[in-house]
């Protein structure tokens, strides 16, 4: 099996003009690819391969100027790009028929993968991913901070020889910190490294082609929400509390399993573009501190209601005598 390391680099479109094609799609669009840089290693991690192509865009047409400076692509070379159809056919072709992509931070697959949707373009290819970043973390401090790719090189002492910014140069230098890794392992054990859910999905996705909510309460008395099963023995959980409602649309549920005990049910929940409502939906074990700060989540959310619901006082006035 070949490890592919991938980099993208998108254009972004002014917020008005986004907004306006992603109503016209109905569907999510935050940027639109125009370069591909993929580096291709052999099961000994040795490179073997490399592929690159300029894109060009489809609906947002005129390059930002930020990204230009950014990536150094001028807008004539993005006008004279390939269509994306035409590139991801030659890419996969390029990819081979047993690899796995590596990329550097968690925003490179989704992007292609909405470029692949609003474009018609099959992804399930694109699934096999792990994020190299994850893997750096776990064989070096074992920390959770999303570390840039140039401090990975300054890690390893790896000289940054090319621009970065490039997707082939940043794909390369990906590769280089592939190598001081130990991938197959970082692959191996990678699901435990992967936000320590059980559970994890995204639900009402119109954006993706599902059926979004209407309504907020809609979405709440879904039974895999009203009703889960625990993801480990899916017998039905209990629910032991009323959801805490946070900030930014966040709804927190306690459920226990009679066999795996206190798990925590989360809902972060965004507007779709036609204005219905999805969520991600998490389950995991829950802590005896995430308890704790959810019964006081709880106890504020109570208490404020509790406010609210107080009539205010205003002191008496005197009667008047009728004099003036």
């Amino acid at each position: 099996m070949y490890y592919i390391t991938l980099d993208l680099e998108w254009n972004q479109a002014y917020a008005q003009k986004a907004l306006a094609v992603q109503r016209q799609l109905s569907a999510r669009l935050r940027g639109e690819v125009i370069q591909i840089g993929a580096v291709k290693l052999d099961k000994n991690m040795n490179i073997c391969g490399s592929y690159q192509v300029i894109v060009k865009p489809k609906y947002y047409k005129k390059l930002h100027k930020h990204v230009s400076e950014l990536t150094g692509i001028t807008q004539e070379q993005m006008d004279m790009g390939t269509a994306l159809s035409e590139a991801a056919e030659k890419f996969k072709a390029w990819c081979g028929k047993s690899f796995a992509f590596l990329t550097w931070g968690p925003d490179d697959i989704p992007m292609l993968k909405e470029n692949f949707h609003v474009h018609g373009i099959d992804s399930e290819w694109l699934e096999q991913s792990y994020d190299l970043q994850k893997i750096f973390n776990m064989q070096t401090d074992g920390g959770s901070k999303q570390r840039s790719l140039e401090y990975a090189m300054e890690y390893f002492e790896i000289p940054q020889t090319l621009p970065a910014h490039d997707a082939l140069n940043d794909a390369y230098f990906t590769a280089l910190v592939a190598q001081k890794l130990n991938v197959q392992e970082g692959v191996r054990c990678y699901p435990k490294t992967d936000g320590d859910y059980l559970e994890s999905s995204v639900i009402g996705d119109a954006d993706a082609g599902e059926d979004g909510y209407v309504t907020i309460g809609e979405l709440l008395d879904d039974e895999c929400v009203s009703a889960p099963l625990c993801p480990l023995c899916h017998s039905p959980l209990v629910s032991k509390n009323k959801p805490l409602h946070s900030k930014g649309q966040r709804y927190t549920f306690h459920y226990q399993c009679k066999k795996h005990g206190d798990l925590l049910l989360v809902l972060k929940l965004h507007r779709n573009f036609n204005e219905t409502w999805r969520a991600k939906r998490t389950v995991s074990h829950a802590t005896e501190e995430q308890l704790a700060e959810f019964h006081r989540g709880l106890e504020r959310t109570a208490t404020r209601k509790k406010v609210r619901r107080r009539k205010p006082s205003y002191p008496r006035r005197a009667k008047s005598d009728g004099n003036s």
